[in-house]
């Protein structure tokens, strides 16, 4: 898989896990955050992300977000010596700072860069497919520059713990994959309205995005102009000697905001949605979404790490 020259990936690794913490707890023996933890095999969820990101993106075009609090656990996973830029949010402020951050970070050094956003809580079979589609993906958003690409799965399973997506006609397709329009976006929908969506055939939300760094800002902007605004008292100084006295000087009075309750719900005409295919993934937030896939998937999982 050749490097991408534009690509520039963002992996989000600021959560505290609190759903896991009581699994976590029986599995070590003190509260660690999820991201951190190795489920299955050496690697923890953090570095399996940034693996599957090293796959299509190099090393120097990857940016993660973690916070200050988390740094042993950091060093554990042996990044400070590579060229993957480390950004330490002081406190958790939610996803939409968590992905603002970086973005503005990104915009200083190339304001054309293509960005991939990957949480890093994520459980994947077929990375390599998987890493596909984002290449794809960053293709799309090349040509179409207005757009958010969000990777998104069939399900037969009922699920209120994810974000849905329901698509309307489909605007690309290469007799593998298919890009969708978006009607709307659905974070989290109660019992009745997941059934719903489930009968009509929407898509799991990976929160996997593949964007124009300007795009992702412009609506960022657009939709919580009180968040742009108080970043604005650090953009001049990124990348200065000042960057992480002002950086823990906002966060102390940041305010918190979803990035997909209060971003991507309320801009469906400015979101594309791919349809992940030859893939399985899963969203490892959940306790029984773990215990199950290792007691199912896990052999198939460490069959193809053989193979490599």
């Amino acid at each position: 898989m050749q490097p991408k020259n534009n690509l520039v990936g963002v992996v989000l690794a600021g959560g505290e896990g609190v759903r896991l913490q009581k699994y976590v707890q029986r599995l070590y023996g003190y509260p660690r955050p999820k991201q951190y933890c190795a489920f299955t095999g050496s690697r923890s969820m953090f570095r399996h992300t940034i693996d599957r990101t090293a796959l299509l993106i190099p090393h120097d075009k990857i940016f993660t977000v973690v916070n200050t609090d988390h740094s042993r656990y950091v060093e554990d996973e042996s990044l400070n010596n590579s060229s993957i830029t480390i950004l330490e949010q002081p406190c958790l402020r939610d996803t939409a700072a968590g992905i603002l951050f970086p973005l503005l970070k990104i915009k200083s050094i190339n304001p054309e860069s293509t960005v991939a956003i990957f949480p890093s809580d994520h459980f994947i079979l077929n990375e390599e497919r998987f890493m596909e589609h984002i290449s794809k993906a960053e293709q799309f958003v090349d040509e179409n520059p207005k757009f958010i690409v969000t990777l998104g799965l069939r399900t037969e399973k009922f699920e209120t713990g994810y974000g849905w997506i329901e698509p309307t006609r489909d605007v690309y397709s290469d007799g593998t994959t298919k890009i969708f329009n978006v009607k709307r976006f659905i974070e989290k929908p109660d019992h009745d309205l997941a059934d719903t969506l489930l009968n009509k055939g929407c898509l799991i939300n990976t929160f996997v995005m593949v964007g124009k760094c300007s795009a992702f800002i412009k609506h960022i902007s657009f939709c919580l102009p009180e968040l742009m605004g108080a970043f604005k008292s650090i953009r001049n100084n990124l990348g200065t000697p000042l960057e992480n006295i002002m950086v823990r000087r906002l966060y102390k009075y940041l305010p918190s905001f979803n990035f997909s309750t209060c971003v991507l719900q309320n801009i469906p005409e400015y979101l594309h949605v791919m349809e992940v295919t030859d893939v399985y993934w899963s969203d490892w937030g959940d306790e029984k979404r773990i215990t199950s896939d290792l007691m199912t998937l896990t052999p198939a999982y460490n069959e193809s790490l053989l193979a490599m």
